[in-house]
C-alpha cells in the first residue's frame, strides 16, 4: 500500500494545474512545489534554487547532459521524472537518430530525500549513483543489460527494468543481473524484467517480491520450485516467452522447434503461495502437468490465452485445481486451420463455483454443445460470458436461463443470422444438430422459462435508477463534459443484463429472434445486415429493454408505430449510420415514432445523411440528448427553404443538441430562435460556419454550453450580447477570429470556460479589454495557444497579465508564442520584459546617451590604436586624387642591390642573415648581389638616421627580415619601423616600390599591411621554408624579387592611380 501511495503521489504531482511561472519556461503550481518542464525544447536542466520544490518533470525535452551539481539547490526534491529524452534503438525519433543522454555519476548525490526516479527512454548504458531514500526506480527503455554492482538502495520497493534488450532495442546478448544486486534489496516488492532477452528465471530473486513481470523474454523452461522462496508473490507474468506465431500482431520469436514453454509439476510450488494473478499467455501451451496449479490456493485470475489449449478446454483435468478462480481467459486457443462444429467444455469447469468472468473468444466453433450449456449452468456467480469471434452460427440464449448473475453476454463478431429452420411442422424439430447453420427457435420456444434475476439484482435496479439520475444532474452542472452515446451506455447498462450481437449476419428482426432475451436491459445489434422497415411487435416480450443499439445497418424508419412496444422502458436508442435509405432519392421518411416513446432520453440519428423528405418537426417530451451530427442540415435550413425552421422546436425537454458536421455555412436568426428553449448545451462544431446570429442567442435562456469550434467564423458582434445567467462555457477555438470586441462579453458574467486557441488573434487592446480578461470575472479557464501574437512594446502588458492572472491558461509556457515581429518568431510571449519598453522620450534619451558614451570611449581608443593608419590612408587617397611628380635630385646612382633591415638584437635572426642570406646572395649563384648591412656597412660617426637614410635611398631594394620576436616580444624595432616609413616615403616621392618582406616564422601575426601587401604584390612577400629541400626554390624567388621591378608583380585588378 505504501508503494502504491508513493507511485500515485509522484504521478499526481506532475498533473497539478499549473499557473505559476516563476521557473519559466517551466510550469509550477501556486505553492511552487511541482515543476513541469516536460515537452519543451530546453537543452539544459533549468537553474532552480528552491526549498519548496518536491517534484520535477524533465521528460521529452532536448536535454542531453545532466551535470554533477545541477540539482544541489533542490534539497527537498522527492520525485524526479526524466523520461523519453532519447529513446533507444528503433524507438528513437527519425529526426534525432544520433541523440545521446549523459548523466554524471554523482548528479543525484545531493538529492537525499528523493523517493521516486523515472529515467526510462534515455538510452542510458549505466546506472548513476542513487540515494538510499529511493523507493521507486524506472530504468525501462534504456541500454542497461549487464548489472553487476549493487544499487545500494536498501529502501527500494519498485524496480522497472523492462525493454532494455528486445527486437526494437537490440543488444545482441542475454540480459544479466547479478544475485548480489537482489541480495541488497530486502524491501523490493515490484520487479519488471519484461522484453529483456532473458533465457531463464533470474536466480536470487528477493523473497519480498509481490509482483514479478517476466513477459516477452526467451525463457524456455520454468524449473521446479523457481519461486519457492517468494511467499508474498501475488502477481506473476510469464506471457509470450515461447510465442505462438500464427496469430502474432508483432515480431514473433518462438522457442526452438516451436516447442511450448516447458513446465514441471512443481514449477510454481511455494509453501503458502500468495499468487492471485498468473499469466501464461502466448506460450504455445497444449496442456499442463498434473498438479501444476495445486499449490496456488489463492489464485483468482488466470490468463492462458493465445496458446493451443482447445483440446484441453474440452478434456483437460487441470480445471479441478482451479476451484478458487473468479476470472479466466481462454481466448484464441484455436487449433490452426480447424473450426469445430461443436465445442464441449470440460465438465470440471462447472466446479469453479466462484467463476465470474469466462472469456472464450477466438476458439473457432459453430455451436456450444448441450453438455457445455449444462457446465455453464453450474456457474451460479458468472457475470460475463464472452464468446466473440468464434464463427458461431447457432446459439440458443434460452439455455442460459439458469445463470441468475449473468450480466453480459458477448456474441459479437460471429455468424449468427437467426433464420428459422424450414420445418414442415413443430413435431419435426429435433436436436440442435438438426439445424446446424441456424439459430434454433420454434413456436415451442415460447414455453421455455425466462431468465429470472435474483434478489440482489432486483435491489440493484434502484441503485441503477439513482445512478442515472445522478449522471443527468452532473451533466446539467457541468455541460462541458457531455458524454458520447457510447459513454452513456455505461451509465444505463452498469450491472444490467447486456447482450451484444453486433457484427453478425442478422438480416432482419422478428420477435422470435429475442427468445431467451426477455429480461435483457441493453441490446447491441449494430454492424449487421438488417435491411427492413421496422414495425411494432418486433420487440414484443422485451419488457425491460432500456438501451438499444441499431447503428450501422440499413433500417427504414417509416412506420409511426416502430418501437411502440418499448414505449415504457426504452431510454437510449442509437440508430446512427443507417444512411442507406436516407440517401435514396425520392424516398420519404418519418420520425413520428418518437412521440410514442414516453421515456426515451437519448437518441442518436448521427451520420444518416438526413436532408429532405422527412417530418417537418421532431416531437418528444422526454428526449434530453439528441445526436444529429453528420447529416445535411445545410439543405434543410437553406435560405430559400423555411420548411424545417422548427425542426427541433417540439423537443420540449431537450438538454443537449449536437448538430456538428452538417455542412452549415450560416445559421439564420429564425433557426436559432426556434431551437428548444430548454437546451443547455449546443454543439455546432466542424461545419464551416462563417456567420452566427449572436444577437439571437438570448432566445436560449437555459444555455450553458456553446461549442462553435472548427469553423470559419471571423466576426464577433461589437454590441452587448445577452448570454443569459447560466451561460458558462464557450468554445471558439479553431476559427479565424482576430479581434475580441470590448462589449461582446460584457453580460457574460457567469462565463467560466472560454476557448480561443487556434485563431488569428494578434493582440488585445489594453484600454478596451474584454470583460472575461478583467479582474473579478468568473472565468476559470482560458485557452490562447496557437495564435499569432505580436510581441512588442505595445503588447508587453499582455505578458504581465498572463503572469499574474488567476485564470488557468493551458500551455501557457509552451505554446503561447510570438509570431510578429520576425525577430521574435517562435519565442514565448512570456519572455517579453515590459521594463525594456519605455516611452518615446526615454528611448531618445537612451540613444543620445549611448552615442555620447560610445563617442567618448571608443574614439580615443581608436585614435591610439589606428591613428597613424587612418592618417596614412587619407594621405595616400589625397595623393592619388591630386597627383604628384618626382622631386629633383633624387635620381642618384645606387651603391647597393639591397639594404637588409633586421632586428640585430635577435640572435636567431642575426645568424640567419649572416649564415644564410649573405652566403647565398653574395657568394653563391650566377649573379652576386651587393648587400648593405647595418653592422657592417654603415659609416662610423654619422647619426643612425643619416645612415639609415643613405642605406634606403642608395639601395635598389630594401629587404625586411621579420620574425615574431623572442619570447613573444615585439615584431619590429625602431630601426625597422623608420626604414619602413622611408620606403613608403620613397614610394610617394619616386613612385618606386622597393620593399621585399622575408618572414622567418611559420605562424606570423596577421598585420593589416602584411595582408594588403600579399594581396597587392604577392611575390614580394617570401616565407622561409622549414623543409630543407624547398630552400633552393626560396633563394630563386629571392633573386627574382631583387632583380625585378615590383610593379611587374602587382595585381592588375588594382588601380595604378592608387599608388
Amino acid at each position: 500500500m505504501d508503494l502504491l501511495k508513493t507511485i500515485i503521489f509522484s504521478q499526481l504531482l506532475l498533473f497539478v494545474s499549473s499557473i505559476n511561472i516563476i521557473f519559466f519556461p517551466c510550469d509550477t503550481d501556486v505553492n511552487a512545489t511541482v515543476v513541469d518542464c516536460s515537452d519543451r525544447p530546453i537543452r539544459h536542466v533549468p537553474a532552480m534554487k528552491s526549498t519548496t520544490v518536491v517534484s520535477l518533470s524533465l521528460s521529452r525535452t532536448k536535454i542531453r547532459h545532466v551535470r554533477e551539481h545541477v540539482f544541489e539547490d533542490l534539497p527537498n526534491l522527492k520525485a524526479l521524472k526524466m523520461m523519453g529524452n532519447c529513446e533507444p534503438g528503433r524507438l528513437r525519433a527519425l529526426d534525432d537518430r544520433s541523440c545521446k543522454v549523459l548523466i554524471h555519476h554523482n548528479a543525484f548525490r545531493s538529492l537525499l530525500k528523493l523517493t521516486t526516479l523515472y529515467l526510462s527512454g534515455n538510452s542510458l548504458t549505466s546506472i548513476p549513483w542513487l540515494p538510499q531514500s529511493l523507493r521507486v526506480l524506472d530504468l525501462q527503455n534504456n541500454r542497461i543489460f549487464h548489472i553487476v554492482e549493487p544499487l545500494k538502495t536498501p529502501n527500494l520497493q519498485a524496480l522497472f527494468l523492462s525493454k532494455n534488450c528486445f527486437y526494437a532495442n537490440p543488444c545482441n546478448q542475454s540480459f544479466y543481473i547479478n544475485e548480489t544486486v537482489f541480495r541488497e534489496l530486502p524491501n523490493l516488492k515490484n520487479l519488471t524484467l519484461g522484453y529483456n532477452n532473458l533465457t531463464g528465471i533470474p536466480t536470487g530473486l528477493p523473497a519480498s517480491l509481490e509482483l514479478l513481470d517476466l513477459r516477452e523474454n526467451t525463457i524456455t523452461e520454468i524449473p521446479d520450485r523457481a519461486f519457492a522462496n517468494m511467499a508474498t508473490l501475488r502477481d506473476l507474468n510469464l506471457e509470450w516467452n515461447c510465442q505462438r506465431c500464427d496469430h502474432a500482431a508483432r515480431p514473433c520469436f518462438p522457442c526452438p522447434q516451436n516447442r511450448s514453454l516447458l513446465l514441471h509439476p512443481d514449477s510454481l510450488y511455494a509453501e503458502n503461495s500468495s499468487i492471485t494473478f498468473l499469466s501464461l499467455r502466448g506460450n504455445s501451451l497444449k496442456t499442463f502437468p498434473q498438479g501444476f496449479f495445486r499449490p496456488l490456493k489463492n489464485l483468482k485470475r488466470l490468463d492462458v490465452s493465445d496458446n493451443l489449449l482447445i483440446h484441453a478446454i474440452q478434456y483437460g483435468t487441470f480445471f479441478s485445481e482451479l476451484t478458487g478462480l473468479s476470472w479466466i481467459s481462454l481466448i484464441y486457443n484455436y487449433e490452426p486451420l480447424k473450426t469445430y462444429e461443436t465445442l464441449t467444455l470440460s465438465p470440471l469447469i462447472g466446479n469453479i463455483s466462484g467463476l465470474e468472468y469466462l472469456l472464450l473468444t477466438g476458439n473457432f466453433f459453430h455451436k456450444l454443445s448441450t453438455e457445455s450449456v449444462n457446465v455453464l449452468s453450474k456457474l451460479q456467480n458468472l457475470k460475463k460470458l464472452e464468446l466473440r469471434m468464434n464463427f458461431i452460427n447457432a446459439f440458443n440464449l434460452t439455455a442460459l436461463t439458469q445463470l441468475p448473475s449473468l450480466a453480459y453476454i458477448d456474441l459479437s463478431q460471429n455468424m449468427l443470422s437467426f433464420l428459422p429452420c424450414c420445418f414442415t411442422s413443430p413435431s419435426e424439430v429435433g436436436t440442435q444438430g438438426s439445424c446446424q447453420n441456424q439459430n434454433i427457435y420454434t413456436q415451442e420456444s415460447h414455453d421455455q422459462p425466462q431468465i429470472v434475476r435474483d434478489r440482489e439484482d432486483t435491489a440493484g435496479n434502484d441503485i441503477r435508477e439513482s445512478r442515472k439520475s445522478e449522471v443527468l444532474e452532473l451533466l446539467r452542472v457541468d455541460p462541458s463534459r457531455f458524454p458520447s452515446p457510447w459513454a452513456l451506455k455505461d451509465y444505463f447498462c452498469h450491472r444490467q443484463l447486456t447482450v451484444d450481437l453486433s457484427q453478425n449476419d442478422i438480416l432482419s428482426l422478428k420477435k422470435d429472434v429475442f427468445v431467451g432475451m426477455e429480461n435483457t436491459v441493453c441490446l447491441d445489434l449494430s454492424f449487421n445486415y438488417m435491411n427492413q422497415a421496422l414495425k411494432m411487435g418486433v420487440f414484443d416480450g422485451m419488457k425491460h429493454l432500456v438501451y438499444l443499439n441499431l447503428s450501422y445497418n440499413r433500417l427504414d424508419l417509416y412506420y409511426n408505430d416502430a418501437f411502440g412496444e418499448l414505449d415504457a422502458t426504452l431510454k437510449v436508442l442509437d440508430i446512427s449510420n443507417n444512411d442507406f435509405h436516407f440517401r435514396m432519392r425520392g424516398m420519404g421518411h418519418r420520425f413520428e415514432f418518437l412521440q410514442h416513446l414516453k421515456n426515451l432520453t437519448v437518441l442518436s440519428l448521427a451520420n444518416n445523411g438526413i436532408g429532405m423528405r422527412i417530418d417537418q418537426r421532431l416531437v418528444s417530451s422526454s428526449l434530453r440528448f439528441l445526436y444529429f451530427y453528420g447529416n445535411q442540415l445545410n439543405i434543410m435550413w437553406d435560405s430559400d427553404n423555411n420548411k424545417y425552421t422548427h425542426f427541433f422546436q417540439n423537443l420540449t425537454n431537450l438538454l443537449y443538441l449536437d448538430i456538428s458536421n452538417n455542412d452549415l455555412k450560416s445559421i439564420s436568426p429564425e433557426v436559432l430562435s426556434n431551437l428548444p428553449g430548454s437546451i443547455e448545451a449546443l454543439r455546432i462544431s466542424s461545419n464551416g460556419l462563417n456567420y452566427f446570429p449572436w444577437q439571437n442567442i438570448s432566445a436560449l435562456t437555459s444555455l450553458r454550453h456553446l461549442d462553435l469550434s472548427q469553423n470559419e467564423l471571423y466576426y464577433l458582434s461589437p454590441s452587448i450580447i445577452d448570454f443569459g445567467e447560466k451561460f458558462s462555457f464557450l468554445d471558439l477555438s479553431h476559427n479565424r477570429f482576430s479581434f475580441i470586441p470590448q462589449d461582446f462579453f460584457k453580460e457574460a458574467k457567469s462565463l467560466r470556460y472560454l476557448y480561443l486557441s487556434h485563431n488569428q488573434i494578434i493582440e488585445l487592446n489594453r484600454q478596451f479589454l474584454p470583460a472575461p480578461f478583467r479582474n473579478g470575472s468568473a472565468l476559470q479557464k482560458l485557452t490562447l495557444h496557437a495564435n499569432p501574437f505580436k510581441c512588442d512594446c505595445d503588447t508587453s502588458w499582455f505578458a504581465d497579465f498572463l503572469r499574474t492572472t488567476p485564470v488557468h491558461i493551458p500551455y501557457l509556457t509552451k505554446y503561447i508564442l510570438c509570431e510578429y515581429p520576425q525577430s521574435q518568431l517562435g519565442q514565448s510571449l512570456l519572455s517579453m520584459d515590459q521594463r525594456s519598453c519605455q516611452d518615446i522620450y526615454g528611448s531618445l534619451a537612451f540613444l543620445v546617451s549611448s552615442f555620447l558614451a560610445v563617442a567618448l570611449t571608443v574614439l580615443p581608443l581608436l585614435k591610439h590604436l589606428y591613428g597613424w593608419d587612418v592618417w596614412y590612408c587619407l594621405h595616400v587617397l589625397w595623393a592619388g586624387h591630386k597627383g604628384y611628380s618626382q622631386l629633383a635630385g633624387t635620381d642618384s646612382p645606387h651603391h647597393y642591390d639591397a639594404f637588409v633591415v633586421f632586428d640585430t638584437r635577435n640572435q636567431a635572426v642575426r645568424e640567419w642573415v649572416y649564415n644564410e642570406l649573405t652566403v647565398n646572395l653574395e657568394n653563391l649563384g650566377h649573379r652576386r648581389f651587393h648587400l648593405c648591412l647595418e653592422e657592417r656597412d654603415w659609416i662610423l660617426g654619422l647619426s643612425c638616421i643619416e645612415n639609415l637614410h643613405k642605406a634606403v635611398y642608395n639601395s635598389v631594394k630594401t629587404v625586411f627580415v621579420l620574425s615574431s620576436g623572442s619570447n613573444s616580444g615585439e615584431t619590429v624595432n625602431g630601426v625597422i619601423r623608420q626604414a619602413f616609413f622611408m620606403v613608403q616615403q620613397r614610394l610617394l616621392d619616386e613612385k618606386v616600390d622597393t620593399a621585399v618582406l622575408v618572414l622567418l616564422d611559420e605562424l606570423f601575426p596577421k598585420l593589416k599591411y602584411l595582408q594588403l601587401r600579399k594581396r597587392l604584390c604577392k611575390k614580394s612577400v617570401l616565407s622561409w621554408p622549414r623543409n630543407p629541400r624547398a630552400q633552393p626554390l626560396f633563394w630563386n624567388r629571392m633573386r627574382t624579387a631583387l632583380s625585378s621591378d615590383n610593379f611587374k608583380f602587382y595585381d592588375h585588378n588594382m588601380s595604378e592611380s592608387f599608388i
